[in-house]
Parts: structure tokens; C-alpha cells; sequence
């Protein structure tokens, strides 16, 4: 299974993406996590996301970041036929689609639900999980979180 996660500028409708991660749950060294250089028609910017929850600049997406068609690439070769699950999947895939489209490409992965692989899961249930955790809101950490997550749901029921 991977697990994707998106961590984004903000959550109002005309957030981006600003960095993106994905983690094989069987192979620990297969994964890959990156900023995002955002288009010049990316404007938006919510300081309460930056300050409290990613902690991400926009001095680190200048200085760190790929460029959207590099993004694209890197998911596209790594994940190609294969079904990426989100915890949160609505904001997510919206983002993928939002990168994908402002580079004129095309994913060649689908998107799913974490939720699809525990039918019996509520999100309400999920949250406790969550927040029994210490979550750092990186990209990467959420996705390791979500597989680790699933794991005890699985390993619980």
C-alpha cells in the first residue's frame, strides 16, 4: 500500500500544494517527499498554516522546491499504475489535480480513500487515532502516521 499525503498553502479553494510525500508501507526505503515551487498564479497564502501547522516558508519552496513539472515527473514515474491512499482524500487529490493541471499533465496513478481499506473505520474514530499522536504536519510524517495508523486499526480490530 502507499500512502500519499499533501500539505498545501492553505485550505480556502485557492490553495496549492506546496509539498508532497508518499510512503510504500512494505518497503520503508520507498518513498519520496518534496517541495513544491509554487506557479506564478499561486497567490494564495494562509500565515495560520505556516506559523501553526506545516511550518513551511515561502523562502523554503523558493530555496528547496521543485518545479511543478518536475513534481509531476517524480510522481508519474514512481507511482505509475498504482492506487495512492489519502486519509483526506477531498483536499488532496484536489491539490494532485490543481499541480497536475497547471503542468498539462496527466496522473498516472489513482487516488483512493484510506477509508475504502477499513470500511468499518468512522472518521471520528480515525481522529482519536490522530490525535493520540504527535503529529509534526510534514508531509512525509503524515504519511508514515497514516500507514502506522493502519496498521493498529488493522492489527485492533
Amino acid at each position: 500500500m502507499i500512502v500519499i499525503d499533501v500539505e498545501a498553502s492553505g485550505l480556502a479553494v485557492e490553495s496549492y500544494p506546496i509539498e508532497i510525500a508518499w510512503q510504500d508501507s512494505e518497503d520503508l526505503g520507498n518513498f519520496d517527499t518534496f517541495l513544491i515551487v509554487p506557479d506564478q498564479r499561486w497567490t494564495h497564502w494562509d500565515e495560520y498554516a505556516e506559523e501553526e501547522i506545516h511550518h513551511i516558508t515561502r523562502e523554503m519552496l523558493s530555496e528547496e522546491g521543485v518545479s511543478i513539472d518536475e513534481a509531476c515527473n517524480r510522481l508519474n514515474q514512481k507511482l505509475i499504475g498504482t492506487t495512492v491512499y489519502s486519509d483526506a482524500l477531498e483536499y488532496d487529490c484536489a491539490w494532485i489535480m490543481t499541480l497536475f493541471e497547471t503542468a498539462n499533465k496527466t496522473p498516472s496513478f489513482e487516488m483512493a480513500s484510506i477509508f475504502d481499506l477499513l470500511p468499518d473505520l468512522t472518521e471520528t474514530k480515525y481522529e482519536t487515532y490522530v490525535n493520540d499522536e504527535v503529529v509534526i504536519h510534514r508531509a512525509l510524517d503524515d504519511s508514515r502516521q497514516i500507514i502506522s495508523l493502519y496498521r493498529q486499526v488493522v492489527k485492533n480490530k
